[in-house]
């Protein structure tokens, strides 16, 4: 999976009525991920741009046939894109949202978001056991040291190989990493174990 962002810094001064002295400024970043999906496979992948209401009509136009496969309260939950449109165009996939995504066609995919970085004071709800997640910023990095993801003794983190189509796992006990701490991509999801609920919260600006 490849992703690539690139962000756009714009400002916006505003006068007119306000008079010539008054300024109102609006700072927006702005960018698009593309993540590649190969042909019959699936790849776990995450929305960390918001657009509009975050409806996924809004956030993915798939160039071809796909499926994707949501996870809330211990079960599954498909949405099939095909003959250019939706099942459910209105399914809200806001930022920090992972899911499974399956290219049904015979040859590789790029799926492009585009919107606005979320920025300010974010937080993502973790409930015990498991969790399908990722950060809300499109920020590529170590989970804790540069993500801020509150680990706790034996949590588990499992990520998605997509060449494999398997998973791969670490696990946190005695207060380390078993296998080195992980790390993950712009425009990625993955799989997390919670021993118990907590709140993944960061304050993020790109200025």
């Amino acid at each position: 999976m490849r992703t690539q962002l690139i962000l756009t810094t714009a400002v916006l001064g505003v006068a007119g009525s306000l008079g010539a002295s008054a300024q109102v400024y609006s700072v927006n970043a702005v960018g698009y991920i593309n993540v590649s999906v190969p042909a019959g496979k699936l790849a776990l992948v995450a929305n960390q741009l918001n657009a509009g209401g975050n409806k996924i009509s809004e956030v993915l136009a798939p160039s071809g046939d796909v499926t994707v496969y949501t996870y809330a309260a211990g079960a599954f939950t498909l949405n099939a894109f095909s003959f250019g449109e939706w099942a459910n165009p209105n399914q809200v996939v806001g930022p920090g949202t992972a899911f499974f995504i399956k290219n049904e066609g015979a040859t590789d995919m790029t799926l492009t978001f585009v919107g606005e970085v979320p920025q300010g004071n974010l937080t993502t709800a973790l409930g015990a056991n498991l969790n399908l997640t990722a950060s809300q910023v499109p920020q590529a990095g170590k989970l804790v040291t540069d993500l801020g993801f509150p680990v706790a003794e034996d949590d588990t983190v499992y990520k998605w190989d997509v060449a494999g189509q398997t998973y791969t796992l670490n696990a946190y006990s005695f207060g380390e990493w078993g296998a080195g701490e992980p790390t993950v991509g712009v425009g990625e999801g993955f799989w997390v174990q919670k021993t118990a609920a907590a709140s993944w919260t960061r304050t993020f600006s790109v200025n």
